[in-house]
This record gives structure tokens, C-alpha cells and sequence, in this order.
């Protein structure tokens, strides 16, 4: 039995990610994910006649995390051809849509860690691993005696054992793997999130005032890491509706509020309703945390505040109610995120009102060295660079496997 791949798109980019695998019987995708430099038009789909087009020509899409150049482009698959992902992926799309307006616009099966799904002559067995997407799946692929290994996004650095992961795989014939982060440079390291919980609590002591952690919503991680920090410290945990949200479609079981207020945001144009400040557009609530006033919230420093940036513009308002003196906003955002001309001028407006901004943020991606550690384990004969901008850092493993730049209809 021959297993073939084909990399559609996301082979020299990063995101877009769509993954052609298939045997002369059954043909199956993983990932369909929108390209960030693309609008959001149908105009500009790939064409890919049988999955975004036409009749259905594809058996199955498997979707590795919630994250959109992963998964972006569901809502156009062809009615017909089955979609399979984690609960906890589709939990936390829906719950991101729904704080929207939105539907998800998919309605998936869902898979499970170590549990096979047959499609075809295919079966593909998800294996949990860690990344800044809760609920992340590898994927391997098998038919007849051939395996292929499909690494998705994943890390070493957070708080799953990357060991255990690595004794749970086996050798593979081809290894598709992602490479994020080897564009910026050898010595690429960044901390784990136990240390950046360390540095918070640490960082915490030493000031008196209120502390805001500005990050995604989506990196359940970091929501994870500022909760702990708060618990460690004697402080509130405080979320906005959208964190709120999202803690509670991974199911984290953490103590804390979400902090809520009655006056519309019907005058902020396009700023998505927020906690703060706001309410929901379709009026829904976190159901598992209790509320919290901005009065009640506010009136002692001795809290730490989960802001996202779609509530930047109101938190602005709440800080004249409260003094930042001795305060801190913690950057647990990627520098790209936090360049972007609102969060740059929220960043500016807290230090001015007299808060330390610190840096809470690791990356959600392998550097090299775990990398290597993947491909020394799995000792694959073939490896396929995907989600990468140096694609040439592979060549250190051309005199021991085949690396392959351009990956058009390989055969395994």
C-alpha cells in the first residue's frame, strides 16, 4: 500500500496550512487553514476542486487545533465530506464565533487522543501535544505497513512532558513537520510557562498595585500561567468575558470572576461588545464563573486582570476609576500583536498612568533543538518541512533521510 502526500499550500509559508494524503482508494486532508495575508473573501480560496468546489472529492478533513491558519477555511469545505477535530477545538471556536455574533458554520466529529478513525483504507490516530492551542493534535497516518507523522504546531516548553509524547510515538516513513520559529536564528530559546509563571509571581512581590495580563483569549496556557500567578500571590483572579469564555469551553478548573457591566457599546463602531464595560452581543454569559462589578472589581489593587485586546478601548474608561501607581501590565502577547496601533497605544497609555510593562510571553512553537528531538525519534526516511520560512535548516539531515522542499504527490 503506497501512502501519497501532497502539501497543497503552507510547504515555504507560515499558515494556510493544507495537507493533501491519499491512497489510490481514499483521499483525506489535514488542515484547512486561511493564509493571514488573505482577505476573508470566498474570492480568495485556493483552488482545490472537491474540497472548497464542486462535488465532494475528498473522504475526510482532520483539523490539528482551533487556531485560523489551521482550520480558517472550514466553513467552505463542500457539503459532504466529513470534518473531525477535538471537542475542546470546537468548544473554543464556537465559544470565539458565538462571542462574535457568529456560527462556527461546521458541524464536526469529534476525536479523541490514542482512539484510531478508520477513513478508507486510512487510519488516523491523534496523539495530544502541547502547544499555545489547548487540545492540539498530531496526527499519524497509516495505511498497510506505511506511517506518515503529521507534527501539526506543537513545543516542548509548556506544561505538558514532552518525553512521554516522544515514548508514545513510533519510527515513521515520513515525518511532516512544522518549523516556526527556525527563522529566528541558531540560539532561538524562550522560556517554558512554568517559568513565566515564576517570573510573574516574582514580578508581583514587588509592586502593590493592580496587574493586567494582556494576551489571547485563544492561548489557554497563558490564561492558565496568570491564574496560578494570582493564586501563588494572594490575589483576584479576574477575567473579561472573552477569557472567561474560552477558560470555560477548555473545561480549566480554576477559581475566579468575570468582570461585567450594564452600559452598551453601541457607539464604539466596530469594537467587539467586551466585559469590560460592555456585554455580549447575543447577550451570553460564562456560566461557571460567578460576576464581578467594575466597582467591586476595582476597589482594592490586590487583583490580576485577564485583558484581551477587544477590550482595550473600555478598560481605558474603568482605569480612571483606579489608580495604576505601583501597577503592572503584563505583555503576554507576540511582538507582532502588540506593534499593531491599539495595543501599542494601550501599552503607552499604562505606562503613563504609571504601571511597569513587563514581558509574560513564550512562543507556542519547537525551536530546533526540539526539532532535532522530534526527527532523532522517529527516525523518519523522509521529512517534509511545512509552516516555515527557512526550509534550509533541514538540510542538516540530508546525508540521513530524504528532505523534501517541494512536496508534490510523494509517495511513501
Amino acid at each position: 500500500m503506497t501512502l501519497r502526500i501532497n502539501i497543497i499550500r503552507g510547504q515555504d509559508q507560515i499558515g494556510g496550512s493544507i495537507i493533501e494524503i491519499s491512497t489510490e482508494n481514499t483521499r483525506i486532508i489535514i488542515d484547512a487553514g486561511a493564509d493571514p495575508d488573505e482577505g476573508k473573501l470566498r474570492s480568495s480560496l485556493p483552488k482545490v476542486p472537491g474540497l472548497f468546489s464542486g462535488e465532494p472529492a475528498y473522504d475526510a478533513v482532520f483539523v490539528s487545533h482551533y487556531h485560523s491558519d489551521h482550520m480558517g477555511l472550514l466553513k467552505y469545505v463542500v457539503d459532504g465530506i466529513p470534518i473531525y477535530m477535538g471537542k475542546e477545538t470546537y468548544d473554543i471556536a464556537r465559544a470565539m464565533s458565538e462571542y462574535k455574533g457568529r456560527k462556527p458554520g461546521f458541524s464536526p466529529s469529534f476525536i479523541e487522543a490514542g482512539v484510531p478513525v478508520i477513513v478508507g483504507d486510512i487510519t488516523v490516530m491523534p496523539v495530544l501535544c502541547d502547544h499555545s492551542a489547548f487540545g492540539t493534535f498530531m496526527f499519524l497516518v497509516q495505511s498497510g505497513d506505511k506511517t506518515v507523522l503529521y507534527s501539526a504546531d506543537f513545543r516542548s516548553t509548556g506544561r505538558m512532558d514532552f518525553n512521554a509524547l516522544l515514548e508514545e510515538l513510533p519510527e515513521v516513513d515520513a515525518l511532516i513537520v512544522e518549523g516556526t520559529t527556525l527563522s529566528r536564528g541558531p540560539d532561538f530559546h524562550e522560556p517554558s510557562e512554568q517559568e513565566l509563571e515564576d517570573f510573574a509571581v516574582e514580578t508581583l512581590a514587588k509592586h502593590k498595585g493592580p496587574a493586567v495580563v494582556y494576551l489571547s483569549a485563544k492561548n489557554v496556557d497563558r490564561i492558565l500561567t496568570a491564574h496560578n500567578a494570582a493564586q501563588r500571590s494572594g490575589r483576584r483572579f479576574i477575567m473579561d468575558e472573552l477569557t472567561a469564555l474560552v477558560a470555560e469551553a477548555a473545561g480549566l478548573d480554576i477559581d475566579g470572576h468575570v468582570l461585567r457591566a450594564s452600559h452598551s457599546l453601541a457607539d464604539l463602531g466596530e469594537v467587539v461588545a467586551t466585559s469590560v464595560g460592555g456585554t455580549f452581543k447575543d447577550n451570553r454569559r460564562a456560566s461557571v464563573f460567578p460576576a464581578v462589578s467594575e466597582r467591586k472589581a476595582f476597589s482594592s489593587p490586590d487583583f490580576v486582570l485577564c485583558l484581551t485586546p477587544q477590550s482595550l478601548i473600555n478598560f481605558q474608561k474603568v482605569t480612571r476609576r483606579s489608580s495604576f501607581k505601583d501597577g503592572v501590565l503584563f505583555i503576554a502577547r507576540r511582538e507582532n500583536a502588540i506593534l499593531k496601533p491599539a495595543a501599542s497605544a494601550f501599552i503607552s497609555f499604562m505606562k503613563s498612568i504609571g504601571a511597569e510593562v513587563p514581558v509574560l510571553h513564550t512562543s507556542g512553537h519547537a525551536d530546533g533543538g526540539t526539532i532535532d528531538r522530534l526527527i532523532r525519534d522517529v527516525r523518519p526516511s523522509a521529512i517534509i518541512p511545512v509552516h516555515t520560512e527557512n526550509a534550509d535548516w533541514f538540510a542538516r539531515y540530508e546525508d540521513e533521510c530524504l528532505v523534501i522542499y517541494d512536496c508534490r504527490d510523494y509517495e511513501v
